[in-house]
């Protein structure tokens, strides 16, 4: 594989997975606004034993911040921040999924770990093929 054929091919497995978890988390943060509402987040809050704000502002504020910041290719320290935060959240909904017995769902949030997960390493190995070599003397 020649030297562009593999570069281009190291940016479609940054991008699959990226763009898949961040669609996934900016269409989840919509959703959660505009469907769900305030109801739904006064049952998940008490499901949570956490404030109602908590609930309805600032995990779905928290998932389009780390959507934008995952998509931002500047800052690579403040996106180990952002995936971290995106593997953190998924990981207590999986809990509290596989606590409330609705396995379908938790099979997604599952699906959703593993895609954060994909895009971690591949962001991860991004860094480490574009990092400068040492110079040996």
């Amino acid at each position: 594989m020649s030297q562009s054929s593999h570069s281009s091919y190291n940016r479609v497995l940054y991008w699959i997975p990226n763009i898949l978890l961040c669609a996934g988390m900016i269409f989840s943060s919509i959703y959660w606004f505009t469907v769900k509402g305030g109801e739904e987040s006064i049952k998940a809050a008490g499901a949570l034993n956490a404030p109602n704000y908590w609930v309805f502002l600032v995990l779905p504020l928290g998932q389009l911040f780390a959507a934008i910041l995952i998509l931002n290719r500047k800052m690579p320290t403040v996106r180990i921040f952002a995936y971290a935060f995106v593997l953190f959240y998924n990981g207590q909904l999986l809990l509290l999924l596989l606590n409330g017995e609705q396995s379908s769902l938790a099979a997604v949030e599952a699906f959703k770990i593993a895609i954060a997960a994909w895009a971690y390493f591949a962001d991860r190995n991004r860094i480490a093929k574009s990092a400068p070599r040492a110079v040996t003397a």
